[in-house]
């Protein structure tokens, strides 16, 4: 079955005048996977804990679409050998939307996951978002950063789902265990817990209707969300079991849209913390 919804590009997928410069990536997820570590530096990975991660990196975390980042990775020279140019800072999620906008380009459906993997921090179950692809028989998923640089027992191309939760999974996880709720989020920035999770499961739900938020998104119900206060009200919690019911339930394989997820409202505008401050954005138009 042709995966239409998940085979076209989206408004923050579309590499635009880039196209072709996102078509050097190669066809293999491993190729894809190593171009994009070529010019791309996560601010928490190898790479900044050896050189650093400068200013200018990190205003790039800012950049949301596969345009942008492209064109910065061309005005910095860093496509085309080596560059005294620093690389392009991005987390996860910029690392997971190239790759989705590479397997899109040429026809083959793919999204980003949002969820949390065992094998970044031990003992937690750090913020982490994959990409997502069809091979013709069923989705793999890909971790990006890891495939390029290796360093974990699995096979990076086809991360086991014990071994990465959706948002989701953690979700109904945690109203299980609650005691484990503090070893989901970011522990390196001191963020953890199902206040986390909850802001996951939005971010998971946009991801599912083609919309790539930032991880440090917030709206509609997330808004509310904040480490000094991590309790959820009743009425908060009552939503995010709603929507994480939803999730759970909704059907991904089909040609289109998720039906289940259509009348979740999408944002208009979020409140976002690029650098730990909140700035309101304007998201583009779908």
């Amino acid at each position: 079955m042709h995966k239409s919804f998940y085979a076209s590009q989206s408004v923050y997928s579309e590499p635009g005048r880039y196209r072709e410069t996102l078509m050097r990536g190669g066809v293999e997820p491993q190729s894809i996977a190593r171009w994009i570590s070529s010019f791309m530096q996560h601010p928490r990975g190898a790479k900044s804990e050896e050189r650093g991660f400068k200013p200018e990196q990190a205003a790039d975390l800012e950049l949301r679409s596969v345009a942008e980042i492209l064109a910065v990775a061309v005005k910095r020279n860093l496509l085309d050998g080596v560059s005294a140019q620093h690389k392009v800072g991005g987390v996860c999620r910029d690392f997971a939307i190239l790759a989705v906008s590479r397997f899109r380009e040429r026809g083959t459906p793919a999204r980003l996951r949002v969820g949390f993997a065992d094998y970044l921090a031990p003992g937690h179950w750090e913020d982490h978002w994959l990409c997502e692809w069809h091979d013709g028989t069923r989705w793999k998923r890909l971790d990006v950063e890891f495939a390029a640089i290796g360093g974990v027992s699995f096979d990076t191309l086809d991360v086991p789902r014990e071994r990465f939760l959706t948002a989701t999974e953690a979700w109904f996880r945690i109203k299980d265990e609650p005691e484990i709720a503090s070893r989901f989020g970011v522990s390196s920035l001191g963020l953890s817990g199902e206040w986390f999770v909850a802001g996951s499961l939005l971010r998971e739900m946009a991801a599912l209707r083609k919309l790539e938020l930032k991880p440090w998104d917030y709206w509609g119900p997330s808004k509310d969300l904040s480490p000094v206060s991590p309790e959820l009200s009743h009425q908060a919690r009552t939503t995010f079991d709603q929507l994480a019911s939803r999730l759970r339930t909704v059907s991904v394989d089909g040609e289109d849209e998720p039906e289940a997820l259509a009348d979740w409202p999408l944002p208009e505008e979020v409140i976002s913390f690029p650098q730990g401050e909140a700035v309101a954005v304007v998201l583009r138009s779908l």
